[in-house]
């Protein structure tokens, strides 16, 4: 009798649990970081007797976390990969837009001011035709204006985003260093606390998705080791190792992200290294994608305005005079090195030739003694240094000497740099286009003849202005649509890695219906149980 007693009792304890769980598993389905839980029910034990094996009952033998450390980890990978397409592709897909707006962009500007060129050629004697050609050239200036503005605009907005990255892997990773904290404490109490279990994988998602990753578990705690792709780690036991943004040593607008070792150096990441995760999107990005859109963009409006204004400068006015520029350009800047000994700068930054000027970003630095010039593909450009007038590409500049400065000093340049934000109109009234090539023929358009031939010349390398700029746009769009069809193939392969995962671990609600309603019939058989075990127990009773 006292079996029946202890086998309902057991059942009964057995099948609250598996309700338990059961309803855990109900409650918390729709949860994308759940895992489903499982109750392991064991035999109890029994005895053999002459008439045979008589069982004790079930038993509890524990709670199982459905988990597969290897879909978890292809899970993780994936999202890194998707997470650095959509990154770059947020970003590319703006340039993209700005570049191929048919209605309005550079080219069709340029366009408008050959065609407005052309009715003037008809009479350059007409007040309102010279009226629109002076509008034309404004506008054509805004165009550059309002392009390259929000090319910096994209600059900033991906500076902030890197930070913003870095912020939330520092987040992730010190979250993580005190989930292993806990983890350590609760170990020798039998399985991880499932819980946590859920959190750390949660949190190395979100940790995948802003940086690619190695994760190492320990399978018996659970705790993980956390490293960056060169072995570096972001986290081991209960220690989180931090990056830090900071402006560029090179360039104070270019932010840069550093790993903070033990000792608390902080190490400048190689972005060229750093290949997953949302962090490496945006490296692209900023690194191909931005600077190729503005280089090209600062060459076309530095190559117009400069053909132009000596085209302009061989002709006459209006008024009778010689012409003079009609485009100003922003003045050609160095930037020294933040770490530079020395106090001297590079000044009075001068085009002497402007079909030899490079689109290129140059490292000028005080070697043994000598100026150096070198282009960015690391190669020594040919320079001539005269006293302290230092000249190579068609650029001439002044450079500093000792003390100002001092071996080891560098600065960057690319003179052609901001050409199309800092581009205006200079001429201040429609009379100063120079239309004719002598004074006293108001209907003179020799000089306009020549002008309006500069849109057939191939000003940057083999294309003409038009050409280049539709150039650029086939390059951007080009890449934008290429990372799209690479997003599209990288959302499914994520959905497939995250409907694999959910397979493993995740909860069939329709199964836990079924499960539900099997223990509760597992329930009513142990009461059934022990209510026969009590009528007996009165019948035995009642003979006494």
């Amino acid at each position: 009798m006292n079996n029946l007693y202890n086998l309902a009792r057991n059942g009964i304890s057995v099948a609250q649990a598996a309700i338990r769980v059961t309803g855990d598993n109900l409650v918390n389905g729709m949860s994308n970081n759940y895992s489903r839980r499982s109750l392991l029910i064991g035999e109890l034990g029994g005895m053999s007797t002459p008439q045979g094996f008589y069982g004790y009952g079930a038993r509890i033998g524990g709670v199982e976390r459905a988990y597969d450390a290897f879909a978890n980890n292809q899970l993780r990978d994936s999202l890194s990969t998707y997470a650095s397409l959509t990154g770059r592709m947020e970003q590319l897909a703006d340039i993209d837009n700005m570049l191929a707006d048919e209605a309005d962009n550079v080219s069709v500007s340029l366009g408008k001011l050959f065609t407005d060129m052309a009715a003037l050629s008809a009479k350059p004697s007409d007040g309102p035709a010279r009226a629109t050609v002076f509008a034309s050239l404004e506008i054509l200036a805004n165009r550059y204006n309002a392009s390259a503005k929000r090319l910096t605009g994209l600059e900033k907005s991906t500076n902030t985003q890197i930070e913003r990255s870095a912020s939330e892997i520092n987040s992730f990773t010190e979250q993580l260093s005190q989930i292993n904290k806990q983890l350590e404490r609760a170990q020798g109490n039998g399985a991880p606390p499932a819980d946590l279990l859920d959190q750390r994988d949660a949190l190395l998602e979100g940790l995948s998705e802003q940086l690619g990753i190695t994760v190492t578990e320990d399978h018996t705690s659970g705790r993980v080791t956390v490293t960056l792709s060169d072995g570096r780690p972001l986290v081991s036991g209960d220690t989180a190792y931090k990056l830090q943004t900071s402006p560029s040593d090179a360039d104070p607008n270019k932010t840069i992200v550093s790993y903070v070792d033990a000792n608390g150096k902080a190490l400048p990441l190689d972005e060229n290294s750093i290949s997953k995760g949302r962090l490496a999107g945006l490296f692209k990005f900023r690194n191909e994608d931005l600077p190729m859109a503005r280089k090209d963009l600062d060459q076309i409006a530095f190559m117009m305005a400069h053909r132009m204004n000596d085209q302009n400068k061989d002709g006459i006015t209006g008024e009778g005079l010689q012409g003079e520029e009609l485009f100003s350009l922003p003045e050609i800047k160095a930037i020294a090195n933040a770490k530079n000994g020395g106090t001297g700068t590079l000044t009075s930054i001068t085009v002497e030739d402007f079909r030899l000027v490079k689109s290129e970003n140059y490292d000028i630095r005080y070697e043994a003694g000598q100026w150096v010039v070198k282009g960015e593909d690391g190669r020594t450009v040919p320079a001539n240094l005269t006293g302290d007038e230092l000249s190579f590409d068609g650029i001439k500049m002044t450079v500093p000497v000792p003390p100002a400065a001092q071996e080891g000093d560098k600065f960057t340049l690319n003179p052609m740099s901001g050409a199309a934000e800092g581009i205006s109109r200079k001429i201040t009234s429609p009379l100063e286009f120079a239309a004719a090539d002598k004074p006293g023929e108001p209907d003179n358009n020799n000089n306009l003849q020549k002008m309006l031939e500069i849109q057939k010349e191939a000003l940057i390398g083999n294309n003409t202005l038009s050409e280049a700029y539709a150039s650029l746009a086939g390059k951007i769009g080009e890449n934008a649509r290429e990372v799209k069809s690479y997003v599209t193939s990288a959302e499914t392969d994520l959905r497939t890695k995250y409907d694999t995962k959910q397979a493993l671990s995740g909860v069939n609600m329709d199964e836990e219906y079924i499960n539900l309603d099997m223990f509760h019939q597992y329930y009513r058989g142990s009461a059934q149980l022990l209510q026969t075990a009590n009528a007996m127990f009165d019948a035995l009773l009642a003979i006494r």
